[in-house]
């Protein structure tokens, strides 16, 4: 059971470090948009692209997220253990990293818009951005110090 439990560990940490990737990709490749840099078609198609496969990349790891919370919840035992302690308190600092990140950020972005005009769109957008990337990072980084605390 132990080498199911290390491989399910794995497999978390996979798909959240390639979720976290593809959602990356599509979402920057939007924010882009935001500059109005008078680019070529080909360009423009080539973001577009490059878009598309990050959202396809985001989907399909969410998906299989989703499954093996399905799959954990017909395993209890299994589920109690890759869900214990170590790991709740891991997901509490993350989310709470992610919290102070975004406050620092709409406070940035409060003290820059008395002196320049932005546009809400933008704002609202690396606002989502950043309250989804943020605490994935900080929760990838927490759990790789526990591992390497570990060994």
């Amino acid at each position: 059971m132990a080498s199911e439990i290390t491989q399910l560990e794995k497999n978390r940490t996979t798909f959240i470090q390639r979720s976290l990737i593809g959602f990356a990709i599509w979402q920057l490749t939007y924010l882009i948009r935001y500059l109005h840099l008078d680019t070529g078609k080909l360009i423009t198609g080539f973001t577009a692209i490059i878009s598309v496969i990050g959202g396809i990349v985001w989907a399909y790891y969410l998906m299989r997220i989703v499954l093996l919370s399905f799959l954990m919840q017909k395993k209890r035992p299994l589920a109690i253990s890759l869900n214990n302690e170590y790991v709740q308190m891991i997901r509490l600092k993350s989310f709470t990293i992610g919290f102070w990140v975004i406050l620092g950020l709409v406070g940035i972005l409060f003290a820059l818009s008395l002196f320049v005009t932005l546009n809400i769109q933008l704002v609202l957008h690396l606002l989502l951005v950043i309250a989804v990337i943020s605490p994935l990072v900080s929760y990838l980084i927490l759990e790789k110090d526990e591992v390497l605390d570990d060994e």
